[in-house]
């Protein structure tokens, strides 16, 4: 009775294409799975990947995965103050696609008064349609930035005062944005965060 479909029935051969099968690793190529690793434990930790997983971080590395160029961005930009590194391994991330590394890639140019170049950035989230992508990069960047130490400069804050909008719209709701004063608002509150830092 139903023999043929048992669990039981070691009868059957199944022949056929098992390219869907996640048990054949037969044909893995160690390039796309260090490229394609998920690393967002890491991403949320980067001192990790900078004291004990740093051979793992390279093979990443090596290979284009864009949130381990997200995250060597980090450590090179904050630790290691190499900030041509970090900016470079920031706009790595941010070709990969990794929504994180344009936010703090386009806040970080707008930063050091890169204007234009850094609102180019920060329009890839297609924040003028949505939000949610933009609020959501900036809830995970902080929380990875939480974990590193006097973050702050003192050209941060002059970038965001000379990019203060010349309109008075939404002077008080840094929820609410327009055109005018998105980017004034997104800087400012990297750099408040970056005060309470220290």
């Amino acid at each position: 009775m139903g023999e043929e479909k048992s669990v039981n029935n070691y009868d059957i051969v199944y022949i056929g294409d098992s390219s869907n099968s996640n048990d054949d690793h037969s044909n893995s190529d160690p390039t796309i799975y260090f490229r394609n690793i998920s690393l967002s434990y890491f991403a949320a930790e980067p001192f990790e990947m900078l004291t004990k997983h740093n051979r793992f971080k390279e093979l990443c590395l090596e290979n284009d995965n864009p949130e381990a160029q997200y995250i060597e961005g980090i450590l090179q930009y904050f630790v290691h103050k190499e900030k041509r590194k970090g900016l470079y391994h920031l706009r790595q991330a941010s070709i990969g696609e990794y929504t994180n590394g344009t936010y703090l890639y386009g806040l970080l140019l707008l930063a050091l008064e890169h204007y234009p170049k850094g609102k180019k950035y920060l329009d890839k989230l297609q924040w003028k349609e949505n939000l949610s992508t933009s609020d959501y990069c900036w809830k995970r960047v902080k929380k990875t930035l939480s974990t590193i130490p006097a973050i702050m400069e003192t050209r941060y804050y002059t970038a965001m005062v000379n990019l203060e909008p010349r309109t008075e719209c939404h002077p008080d709701n840094m929820a609410q944005v327009c055109k005018h004063c998105y980017y004034s608002k997104r800087l400012t509150q990297f750099v408040q965060f970056a005060m309470n830092q220290d």
